[in-house]
């Protein structure tokens, strides 16, 4: 699999080539897996007579080329490139052009195509982060040889065709079919050129003079809130432009939900494509209609930080990511709708503090030798590590200066490429602070500090630990704040900024807490360090926490909780003391979601013996069992404590009652068993061996014809505790049939390992590591990691596992980066693992 480009090749690629420009046209039929291309490149070539020039192009067959002019044969065709020898080009402007056949794609990445089972709609969608756009066209396919694009598409008439521009003119041909042709477009890379074309439902509205459209398949258009969509797409333009000091540089604004998405959502120029999970089947809980509208601002941050300023290469990666990441949290923060987005930052930096304890961490300012590495640069460290050290610099500088920065950054480099120094260049110069000192701390080093108040010889001290990766102590500016118990109750008694350096800092006499006070570090979140709390404040916490006054304080306390379970530093059997006395008091319902009942799921799943496992779900269960019969929760309330009902329901009394909801022989108050919830309930039957499981599978996806629905059936079958279909799903995984989706064979995954069923997965831990190699080579990333992480045998973590895992990387040392990354990251998730449960073991 050579469909790689790397860095090497593409700075020589870009000190020859320059004033690149597209022309493209597309002939696209109804019921055909395949289409014709007829494209133009044109550029500049400075390069000389010596060696060869490689254009990135996928292709199933090439018709007839032409350069500059003359049909051209003595060029290679490699899996993914042309290379042509200089002696074919000119020195000054070249125009190449290819007529083509292609096929389409099935990763949901390239050129995807799919079909709604549903009402036989044919769909197509473009996603070419970071090196797919040489699947449609034949071009340089790095983000630092920007271009224009001049598109022409000709296809059925019921199709809309939505591109980076609007269409310019019209043309209908006869034969129920049409020819659009685009307004050429701006300047930009080619991993943000966009094509979605089919019968797609369309809302339009305005924010100010950009004219908006949302559009979501015929089938999904009942679900659509599309109100709600332009209201927060409108709050963030508002916000945005004012706060950059540039007006939005692309005319028009699409926001289309499109078929199996591999990700969140796509950055393309004036046409932002997101997965159809954020089309809400049903009602949902706040956290999670904030995170939609959290995507929805992150892919507008881009337009200017990604798109109109672009990182010269992938090393830079942290240049769209990370300001991206941050600044639609902080953008949330200053709008109506989400004002406590803040908040939820906190929640997502647990990614960062995750990844920067694995082996495969690295820096923000990382580097990406290839393509391949900058698909595994997409993780905690760019987007939500980078995002946090942002947030500190914010607070270091001042918020105006940061935003006069950015403001400075677009007006030097507007339809530009950038590297590190050009972003410190503006902070420094804006700020007057020399900035580069805490890049080399923040930027280009790895892991996180450790923070925990301490007290010896009578005096009290703020202690630093370094990571266990380096042993560096950085400077950390953050807030404090010190609370005292009385009648009961946690008050606030003061609240002030702090500098921390070096191994020990002497603490404020203002801040000295007394026997029953709590110092609570990193309030508000303002820095990037783990912060512990002292054993002797335990106590306290049981008795009180769910009185501190301040929400925000209520999440770093849980936090910090978290991570000292997390470091083997607090037992999980006393953090699910406090859950259980303190935890359900919580008044928030976002914060006990997110910080509270969701730990305390993962605590028992996997830090816990497994005659405790049973214990504890039964007692969260009965918990959750006795929340839904109260008649006086919220919607919100129900869906939450539903969803803990469902996930710890394993004894045939617990599986019992779910199928009671779903045969509606039992109810709770305000909880509809919708779509979603009966799929919910199937794979869980399924998964304990219910005898009827395959044929209510088969009842309920005769009455869910969605794409949705066969999908979930799949994994609800393959959830089956049965050797046959054990067999039948694996020898699918490594061999699809026609028409398998990598969307499809992600919910198949999803169902395969299920903890109780160790027995029969035990054969397949030899099977993983004799196939994954093979996968990883020869499938698309996309797969290849949902069978990496899904598929690994972490059903029962034990020192064997973790011996084999770790005697595979020892014995392969030339394996793929991907794969080697996934498996490093997986034998570290078991070390954690192991350690915790070897360390408070009875």
């Amino acid at each position: 699999m050579d469909n790689v480009l790397t860095q090497q090749e593409a700075l020589l690629r870009s000190s020859q080539i320059s004033e690149v420009s597209y022309s493209l046209k597309l002939e696209l039929e109804s019921r055909s897996q395949e289409y014709g291309g007829d494209s133009v490149l044109r550029f500049v070539y400075s390069g000389g007579k010596k060696g060869r020039l490689k254009v990135d192009f996928v292709s199933k067959k090439i018709e007839v080329l032409w350069l500059n002019g003359r049909e051209e044969t003595g060029y290679e065709k490699q899996e993914s490139s042309l290379v042509f020898p200089f002696e074919l080009l000119q020195s000054g402007k070249n125009e190449l052009r290819i007529k083509y056949r292609n096929s389409f794609d099935h990763t949901g990445s390239g050129f995807h195509k799919f079909k709604d089972p549903a009402d036989s709609s044919e769909y197509m969608h473009t996603d070419f982060e970071p090196f797919e756009a040489h699947r449609l066209f034949p071009s340089f396919d790095q983000p630092d040889l920007k271009a224009t694009y001049d598109l022409e598409v000709t296809g059925p008439s019921e199709w809309t065709y939505i591109h980076n521009t609007l269409p310019l003119q019209e043309e209908t041909l006869g034969e129920g079919r049409k020819k659009i042709r685009f307004a050429p477009t701006k300047r930009f890379s080619t991993y943000l050129f966009a094509l979605i074309v089919g019968p797609y439902a369309v809302w339009e509205d305005k924010a100010g003079d950009i004219p908006l459209r949302i559009f979501c398949r015929k089938s999904l258009a009942k679900y659509m809130d599309a109100q709600n969509v332009f209201a927060i797409t409108k709050e963030a333009f508002s916000f945005l432009q004012n706060y950059f000091g540039v007006p939005y540089p692309y005319g028009k604004y699409d926001q289309i939900f499109v078929p199996e998405f591999n990700m969140g959502a796509m950055e393309n120029v004036g046409a932002v494509t997101f997965s159809e999970s954020y089309i809400f089947r049903g009602p949902r809980i706040y956290s999670e209609y904030l995170n939609r509208a959290n995507t929805i601002y992150h892919e507008m941050v881009h337009m200017w930080f990604g798109n109109l300023v672009t990182m010269k290469w992938w090393n830079d990666l942290w240049l769209n990511e990370s300001f991206a990441d941050y600044l639609s949290y902080y953008s949330m923060s200053h709008g109506k709708l989400f004002s406590d987005a803040l908040e939820h930052f906190y929640v997502r930096e647990e990614w960062a503090y995750r990844e920067d304890q694995l082996s495969t961490t690295h820096p923000i300012a990382g580097k990406a030798e290839n393509t391949l590495e900058a698909i595994s640069n997409f993780d905690g460290i760019s987007y939500s590590k980078g995002a946090s050290v942002l947030r500190q610099l914010m607070y270091y500088v001042g918020e105006d200066k940061f935003r006069d920065a950015m403001r400075l950054y677009f007006k030097r480099h507007a339809e530009k490429n950038t590297v590190l120094e050009d972003f410190l260049n503006c902070m420094s110069e804006v700020s007057g602070i020399d900035v580069r000192g805490w890049s080399r701390e923040w930027l280009e080093t790895t892991g996180v500090n450790t923070l925990i108040p301490s007290a010896k010889s009578g005096k009290a001290f703020l202690l630093q630990s370094p990571s266990e990766g380096n042993g560096l102590f950085r400077t950390h500016a953050l807030q404090a704040a010190l609370y005292r118990e009385s009648n009961g109750k946690l008050t606030e008694l003061k609240r002030k900024r702090i500098l921390i350096k070096g191994k020990e800092t002497v603490m404020e006499e203002d801040l000295l807490p007394a026997k029953e006070d709590l110092l609570l570090l990193n309030t508000e979140d303002f820095a990037y360090a783990k912060t512990y709390l002292p054993r002797e404040s335990l106590p306290l916490l049981k008795r009180s926490l769910s009185t501190l006054p301040d929400r925000f304080s209520r999440r770093i306390v849980w936090g910090s909780l978290w991570q000292m379970v997390r470091d083997a530093e607090l037992s999980p059997r006393e953090f699910l003391d406090l859950v259980f006395e303190q935890g359900l008091k919580e008044p928030d319902l976002s914060v006990r979601n997110s910080h509270i009942l969701t730990k305390a799921m993962t605590v028992i799943s996997n830090y816990l013996p497994e005659t405790e496992k049973r214990n504890w779900s039964e007692k969260l269960n009965s918990v959750a069992k006795g929340e839904l019969a109260k008649t006086s929760n919220s919607e919100q309330e129900q869906i939450l404590w539903y969803r803990i009902l469902e996930g710890t329901s394993r004894n045939p009394s617990q599986l019992d009652t779910l199928k009671s909801l779903f045969n509606g022989k039992e109810r709770f108050p305000g909880l509809p068993i919708d779509q979603e919830r009966r799929w919910g309930i199937l794979a869980r039957l399924s998964a304990f061996g219910d005898r009827e499981a395959f044929e209510l599978l088969s009842e309920e996806e005769k009455k869910d014809g969605s794409d949705l629905g066969s999908k979930k059936a799949f994994l609800a079958r393959v959830s089956f505790p049965d050797p046959k279909t054990k067999k039948e799903a694996w020898e699918r995984f490594l061999s699809p049939q026609e028409g398998d989706s990598t969307d499809f064979l992600r919910f198949g995954m999803r169902g395969f390992q299920w903890d109780h069923q160790k027995d029969l997965l035990v054969p397949y831990v030899e099977e993983y590591f004799r196939s994954v190699i093979s996968i990883y080579e020869k499938r698309d990333p996309h797969f290849s990691g949902a069978f990496g992480h899904n598929l690994f045998p972490s059903f029962e973590p034990d020192p064997a596992l973790l011996r084999k895992t770790g005697d595979f990387l020892d014995s392969h040392p030339k394996l793929p980066e991907l794969l080697k990354k996934d498996l490093q990251q997986q034998r570290d998730d078991l070390v954690r693992t192991l350690r915790i449960l070897e360390k408070f073991a009875k």
